[in-house]
């Protein structure tokens, strides 16, 4: 009864009744196999109730194509449509392989490589949120994006099944042509150009160019579900963080979540409809082709081969797409690796623009130049592979498609020249082979797609489980725990802090950060003293034990080297923030207050401020940022290390008497630190080589 409540149950009784009307029905003209194929329509319905969100769609299309082909031809051939309309329908077995295409979806389904595609699919498909206010084309097709995907799939479905039943009825209309040519028939002759052809091609034109808007709207609207998603992801929680320590091999996310998510969905369109649709041509040309050669004699014999027609494209293509096969495997493995070298190359070459200054002071040019020329050697190499590889399945599916065109001619011409064939028949069956075959044809002929397209979802693949990985390291690790204590004071216990290899570099039985405490935490370089505010702040996940802050209070942490997004110096000064969020008389005393008035009439200057700003300056303006958030915690990690001494003592200060509710804590190796803060804690190296926090007294400190 619950398969009963959805769309696909409702879908199937429907079906089951209209199968029954037709088994029934006095004096129908529909073939009994049409019936029948209906009851089979019906139980791929109920199959399909938990098939993927995708796949669903072409399952209940097709179903609702057998129910549209089949009774409209039976009010066809009841009179109730009329005489010119009846003649642009397709066979009544066109209704038959609908039911066929929904078996072959329902089947494919079941195979790896298709579950791959749908994991990726499905989740924009069963998106609930409200429909994109952005994309305007199709908004009102449902109340959620993912009911607007289907809907857009189906129609899409629907326009190809359309073209293919043009495409069809185009085969008979061949043969009614030649036939009339034949006869010198000129009134037949002229009503198949006028009546038939143009009616025919009006709609061609018309559905094409419908189908052209119907796939950039999916496109768009797909696109942009999928990447939001997936760098929402990626920045959650700090996902992009930790993926470096999985063992996933998930280089470059950002030409996965830009250029790979693209590919995608153009890939997983294209083919997905373009198969469906050499299905359909596939099932529909090959009963034509079979009725053409039903009693087939083999030219210059007697041996009469029922169906021989059928059976030589089918071995002709089985042997073509295993050739292919063993000829294009390593493509592959070609298309993932260039995705991998061609994206290091760009990453470089960023990397190069971003650190242009650095580059220059040191003379780095030359060095710079044969690094990039090693990456791009390595572009060679792998592009190289490429061609040599679609050369040989170029040469090859080249001279198959070649070979082809001449068969049905061959084998029809004696035939016709003993007058068993009509010159449309003759056209008919040249029409028909063509079609089967380059249907069958189809992975031979988008091998090199196809390639890609797989190299592609496993780069997707491979980036979802990265993430997947890093969100485990959250609460994984050795057991690292980060809680909300009911206490003011940041505390630890049973911690332990170890390195991605599971070297552990920190022991700490019990560790508190009191409140309103100014708190300096020094020890030698590689103590652990960043990975212990990295724990603090919730990104770590190697180590054991709990760490506990304080529930309800923000906590602001700046490392070493700020970063600074691109555009104006207000987006930069406010981040992680909203322009919004603050005044610019308050964005201008902060900076003010961090020495750096010289930018306070500069709030909406675009420039690479990274770029523009001194190691100091770039400290200086995160400062500022703290400044305007008023955070409860403040940790900096050697956040004023690029800053001379007086300077430094003085943003200090500046920081004790506009923050007076702040906590600061800081990582340092200046002496002069000492005297800024009230307390420290120094990491002491143990016996077991782990560093241990160590809080020194005011005795050790007065010594």
């Amino acid at each position: 009864m619950a398969v009963l409540r959805t769309g696909l149950g409702l879908q199937a009784a429907i079906t089951a009744l209209f199968a029954l009307v037709l088994l029934i029905l006095p004096g129908t003209s529909t073939p009994l196999y049409v019936s029948l194929s209906g009851f089979a329509m019906v139980v791929i319905l109920f199959a399909s109730a938990k098939l993927s969100d995708y796949l669903k769609v072409f399952v209940s299309v097709y179903g609702i194509g057998y129910l549209f082909l089949a009774g409209a031809k039976q009010l066809a051939a009841s009179g109730f449509l009329p005489e010119t309309l009846a003649a642009l329908l397709p066979p009544a077995f066109a209704a038959t392989g609908a039911v066929v295409f929904a078996g072959i979806v329902f089947g494919i389904s079941h195979l790896e490589p298709i579950r791959a595609i749908t994991r990726i699919a499905d989740p924009f498909f069963a998106a609930r949120e409200e429909p994109n206010r952005e994309i305007r084309p199709f908004r009102f097709f449902g109340g959620t994006e993912g009911r607007v995907a289907r809907r857009l799939v189906a129609l899409s479905i629907f326009i190809t099944f359309a073209q293919v039943a043009l495409q069809l009825r185009l085969n008979f209309w061949y043969r009614d042509l030649f036939n009339a040519l034949q006869e010198y028939n000129a009134d037949a002759f002229w009503y198949q150009l006028v009546w038939i052809f143009v009616p025919l091609a009006t709609i061609w034109v018309i559905i094409g160019m419908f189908d052209t808007f119907v796939d950039a709207s999916l496109h768009i609207r797909w696109r942009t579900w999928l990447a939001r998603s997936l760098y929402s992801r990626w920045l959650d929680g700090g996902t992009h963080y930790r993926i470096p320590f999985t063992d996933e091999p998930a280089d470059n996310p950002d030409q996965r979540i830009q250029s790979d998510v693209n590919l995608f969905i153009q890939q997983t369109t294209s083919l997905s409809i373009r198969l469906l649709s050499q299905a359909a041509t596939l099932v529909s040309f090959m009963v034509i082709l079979w009725g053409l050669s039903r009693d087939f004699v083999l030219p210059f014999t007697d041996m009469v081969v029922p169906g021989f027609l059928v059976w030589l494209v089918i071995v002709y293509a089985v042997v073509g797409t295993w050739l292919t096969h063993l000829i294009g495997r390593p493509l592959i493995g070609l298309d993932f690796r260039q995705e991998k070298v061609e994206a290091d190359f760009r990453f470089s070459l960023a990397r190069t623009r971003i650190y242009s200054e650095q580059i220059a002071l040191l003379r780095g040019e030359r060095s710079e130049t044969l690094r990039l020329r090693e990456l791009f050697r390595e572009i060679i190499e792998n592009y190289l592979a490429i061609i040599y590889r679609r050369i040989k399945i170029g040469s090859f599916t080249l001279s198959y498609n070649q070979i082809s065109v001449v068969f049905p001619y061959i084998l029809a011409a004696p035939s016709y020249f003993l007058k068993k064939i009509t010159l449309g028949q003759f056209q008919q069956t040249a029409n028909a082979f063509s079609s089967v075959q380059g249907s069958l044809s189809f992975f031979i002929d988008s091998y090199t797609t196809i390639a890609s397209y797989r190299a592609n979802t496993n780069r997707l693949t491979s980036f979802k489980r990265a993430m997947t990985k890093a969100e485990a390291l959250s609460g994984a690790g050795y057991g690292l725990v980060q809680g909300s204590g009911p206490g003011p004071a940041v505390t630890a216990s049973g911690m332990t802090l170890a390195l991605p290899d599971g070297r552990e570099i920190v022991s700490a039985k019990s560790f508190t950060l009191t409140k309103g405490t100014a708190t300096l935490v020094t020890g030698p370089s590689g103590s652990g003293k960043s990975t212990l505010f990295r724990a603090i702040a919730g990104i770590w996940p190697f180590g054991k034990g709990r760490i506990d802050v304080p529930e309800g209070q923000s906590a602001l942490v700046l490392p070493q080297r700020p970063y600074i997004p691109l555009g104006t110096l207000r987006g930069a000064v406010v981040y992680p923030s909203t322009t919004d969020q603050f005044s610019d008389e308050a964005i201008r005393e902060a900076l003010i207050a961090a020495q750096l008035p010289q930018l306070a009439d500069r709030l909406d200057e675009i420039d690479a401020w990274d770029q523009r700003l001194s190691g100091g300056e770039q400290q200086r303006l995160a400062i500022a940022r703290a400044v305007l958030a008023k955070p409860a915690w403040l940790f900096l990690d050697e956040s004023t290390a690029a800053l001379d001494e007086p300077s430094e003592a003085g943003i200090y200060r500046m920081l004790r008497e506009r923050l007076p509710g702040t906590t600061i804590v800081s990582i340092g190796h200046r002496s002069t630190l000492h005297a800024l803060h009230d307390t420290r804690i120094d990491m002491k190296s143990g016996q077991d080589g782990r560093f241990i926090p160590t809080e020194i007294t005011e005795a050790a400190l007065a010594k």
